[in-house]
């Protein structure tokens, strides 16, 4: 049964039309028909509008932010409790 693999060569992507065959006891794909280069634009299916992508982005670095936040403040109150020692890590 023959299909359509699209393969990304040097950031360009083609389409060719493959079926799958054995040879010396393994599948290799053997391509049956170059259908020339792949449209530039992406199919706007399952995509996100820019605009909620963009709010979005903004969120989530805002949280990375809070994260972070909160783990360099739980760093300080393990080292309190530790001795306040700060080991330099060995290259």
């Amino acid at each position: 049964m023959a299909f359509i693999r699209t393969k990304r060569v040097k950031g360009i992507l083609y389409r060719y039309r493959v079926e799958s065959t054995r040879v010396g006891g393994k599948v290799q794909q053997r391509v049956l028909e170059y259908l020339g280069r792949a449209s530039a634009k992406p199919s706007k299916a399952g995509k996100p509008k820019a605009k909620k992508a963009a709010k979005r982005g903004a969120k989530a670095a805002a949280k990375a932010a809070r994260k972070g936040a909160r783990k360099a403040a739980g760093r300080m109150k393990t080292k309190a409790k530790k001795g306040g020692r700060n080991k330099k890590k060995r290259k």
